[in-house]
């Protein structure tokens, strides 16, 4: 049962009980999900935190429906690391794929060399064979 803050001091932050449930739950969904406190007081679960940051009116409940892209929830500190060594990951991937592909090109062209100079070698030997063949004759 919830004690610190009690349901008497909650109620008059929202029009009706079920309003005061409804807020209550949404925040401590966000607390869940990784959002940051508004407050630095420690609760012992989501709920009492969300509780208390109604009371101390850092969280208020707005009439009428929003789409979900019209708010944003703060991401705590461990969220924004995971997030930033996933953009790091992603683009040393990148990387790793555009210095492969450099690698191949480079290959490509020297393997296109060696078979230009080896056609060059080829037709030169042609040529010598025919001026042997001639001078012998």
């Amino acid at each position: 049962m919830l004690t610190d803050p009690s349901l008497e001091q909650l109620l008059p932050k929202a029009s009706c009980a079920y309003e005061l449930a409804v807020l209550v739950s949404k925040r401590a969904s966000q607390l869940v999900e990784g959002a940051q406190p508004m407050i630095p007081d420690q609760a012992d679960n989501a709920v009492s935190l969300a509780c208390k940051e109604i009371l101390d009116e850092k969280v208020i409940g707005i009439k009428g429906n929003l789409p979900k892209d019209s708010y944003k929830v703060p991401l705590t500190r461990e969220a924004r690391l995971m997030i930033e060594a996933e953009k790091k990951a992603k683009e040393q991937k990148e990387q790793f794929r555009r210095d492969a592909q450099a690698a191949d090109m480079i290959y490509a062209e020297e393997v296109q060399a060696a078979a230009a100079a080896a056609a060059e070698a080829a037709a030169s030997s042609e040529e010598a064979e025919e001026a042997t063949a001639v001078v012998e004759e």
